[in-house]
């Protein structure tokens, strides 16, 4: 095993279980500004105003309340009426680990800010508050509460791994940028199925499964689909990644995440680690391929002109900055 990370250069990192983020961001794509926030928008209104995945012919558009960004902590005051918003897929749900509402069923219990036996409903950031039965989103306002599309109140905690090799020439020299001068480091990227946004592969950590299992299986589902492989040479693939990701890569990331999901009373966490194949050993040879949960998967060039879904630029310059690369 040691010498399967060593050829890769996985460098070992802390405990995922360990991570710990103090810092509150500021959140904007989970929030109605109330102004042109946006120039390329041809909208005066700010581009994150409609709740997403509304606005179909199965739901109809849920609009945010206006949350000025000077009017978001809770502790500054503002005339706020939010629309309450829970999909109806949510509330129909029978799944055991979907939350139930302690606010219209006295018998349902939850133990918030703990480890219980279906999830983690422990922040990143600390102990949150619980006001009129449920968790209130520590980042601030959001102009909607309810759960929105999220299955918890509360922390709803995934897992994001990014995967990254050099930009490499024919001679397989590391390709530098023109204008920066600095190297050209690659990212496994894929176009989402839900929005059609380019984003990193990563997903829901499932009923008290690790970060680290949610970590390889999301990369599998979404990037590993090989119809040209035997089973041997699948089998094979299959167990270098395992390894790799249970055993290595550097943490980049934990905590809240500006996710346009994200409501008053339920809000996106995330694990986020790098796993770099340095010297194009292993991981940077996979060619990848989209899988179930992806339209397309494709290796990108890192640069910050990129548009991607929620926080995954902010990940990607965390990466850019370790390995000293172009942004």
């Amino acid at each position: 095993m040691g010498n399967l990370l060593s050829c890769a250069n996985i460098r070992l990192g802390t405990r995922i279980s360990e991570a710990v983020e103090k810092r509150i961001p500021i959140h904007h794509k989970c929030r109605n500004c109330g102004r042109k926030c946006d120039p390329s928008s041809p909208s005066n209104e700010c581009v994150h105003a409609k709740y997403t995945r509304t606005g179909t012919k199965e739901q109809p558009a849920i609009i945010r309340s206006i949350v000025p960004d000077d009017r978001v902590p809770w502790s500054t005051p503002l005339d706020y009426s939010p629309l309450e918003f829970t999909a109806e897929k949510v509330l129909k749900s029978t799944k055991e680990y979907v939350d139930r509402d302690p606010r219209n069923d006295p018998n349902v219990v939850i133990p918030w800010n703990q480890d219980d036996r279906l999830c983690d409903r422990r922040s990143y950031h600390g102990k949150y508050e619980v006001v009129r039965g449920v968790p209130q989103n520590p980042c601030g306002r959001t102009g909607l509460t309810g759960r929105g599309h999220l299955g918890h109140f509360g922390p709803n905690h995934a897992a994001d791994p990014i995967v990254t090799r050099w930009k490499r020439d024919q001679n397989n020299a590391r390709v530098r940028h023109p204008t920066s001068g600095q190297p050209i480091l690659q990212f496994v990227c894929i176009r989402r199925k839900d929005t059609d946004e380019f984003a990193i592969p990563g997903g829901m950590v499932e009923k008290k499964e690790r970060a680290t299992d949610t970590l390889r299986r999301e990369f599998h589902e979404e990037v590993l689909n090989f119809p040209d492989l035997d089973e041997n040479e699948r089998e094979t693939l299959m167990l270098t990644i395992k390894n790799i990701f249970e055993n290595g890569g550097t943490r980049i990331y934990c905590g809240y995440v500006d996710d346009p999901r994200n409501t008053d009373n339920s809000w996106m966490e995330t694990t986020v680690y790098n796993f770099h194949d340095e010297e194009a050993k292993h991981l940077a040879l996979i060619n990848v391929n989209a899988g179930s949960d992806a339209t397309d998967a494709f290796w990108q060039d890192l640069d910050s002109k990129m548009p991607l879904f929620a926080s995954h630029a902010d990940f990607l310059r965390r990466v850019a900055a370790l390995h000293n690369s172009h942004w």
